[in-house]
């Protein structure tokens, strides 16, 4: 009877249905961990402002990576994981598109100064909800990329698309993300000052600016061969130029204006491509 259970034992562990399994595992999990954090903030009514570094939602931000590293290491992908963590040898085109949001702010500064509004100070930029001043401006960047960057994006992108693509198309699978990433800032809206301003409109752009950076942060991870590195810069990059202090209403529109444009050029070119029988654009490729 021992001899008979057992293939059946392994047949279970090899089923198709494992990968998905990982998959609701990991949204469990990196919802659990983040959600421990943010609801006993939100039940005691505190509230996450910006400058000040209690109370702070940072650690929940940490939950997609250890949900990724977790189930990860029990599926026995921990190294691929970990290799796209410190993936950085890549076209410099690639880098180029990681430093972006970084080269956007340039440009709506621009637009700010015509605009005759005066310029932010570099103090500002070290404005951050949940952080402490004290930080500066180099310590809120690093902070922001180990924890917003490698933080959000190893679960996001390292692990939850390269999971959805083995069962839906690269734009479906970064959709189905974009929805999943949404849910998961939910407790966000009761404890960050700036999410508890968000009107119906607010949110409604918000959610399309999601989607948008579901897009481009997945196009980026796919086409520079998986590195989370790159898409944990963008990420670091992007809040920086529209989460801090220095972010005026011109500067974070003409950011995130930018990246749905980017993300609705990339649909079209999806798009287009599979109308005429062409290779996905998104698709996973090596970085080589």
């Amino acid at each position: 009877m021992t001899d008979a259970s057992a293939p059946a034992v392994s047949s279970h562990h090899h089923s198709p249905r494992r990968p998905d399994e990982d998959l609701l595992a990991y949204i469990l999990l990196a919802y659990g961990l983040s959600w421990l954090w943010l609801l006993p903030l939100a039940l005691a009514g505190l509230v996450v402002q910006q400058g000040h570094g209690w109370p702070t939602h940072f650690p929940a931000l940490l939950g997609p990576m250890v949900a990724a590293v977790l189930v990860a290491a029990r599926s026995g992908s921990l190294r691929r994981l970990l290799t796209s963590m410190v993936r950085i040898n890549v076209a410099l085109r690639w880098w180029a598109w990681a430093v972006s949001p970084l080269l956007l702010l340039g440009v709506a500064l621009i637009a700010d100064r015509i605009a005759g509004r005066q310029l932010p100070g570099t103090a500002d930029f070290a404005q951050m909800s949940g952080l402490p001043l004290s930080l500066g401006v180099i310590g809120v960047a690093a902070v922001v990329l180990l924890v917003n960057g490698f933080g959000e994006e190893t679960g996001w992108r390292g692990f939850a698309l390269p999971a959805l693509q083995r069962r839906l198309s690269p734009l479906r699978a970064m959709l189905v993300l974009s929805l999943i990433w949404a849910g998961w800032h939910l407790p966000m809206f009761l404890v960050i000052d700036n999410f508890r301003t968000f009107t119906a409109g607010t949110v409604v752009g918000w959610l399309l600016g999601l989607m948008a950076g579901s897009i481009v942060l997945g196009w980026l991870y796919n086409r520079s061969g998986g590195s989370i590195a790159l898409v944990a810069v963008w990420h670091a990059g992007f809040d920086m130029v529209t989460a801090t202090a220095a972010a005026s209403d011109l500067v974070a529109a003409v950011v995130s204006t930018v990246v749905m444009v980017q993300a609705v050029v990339l649909v079209g070119a999806e798009l287009s491509a599979r109308r005429r029988g062409r290779p996905s654009v998104l698709i996973p490729q090596s970085s080589q």
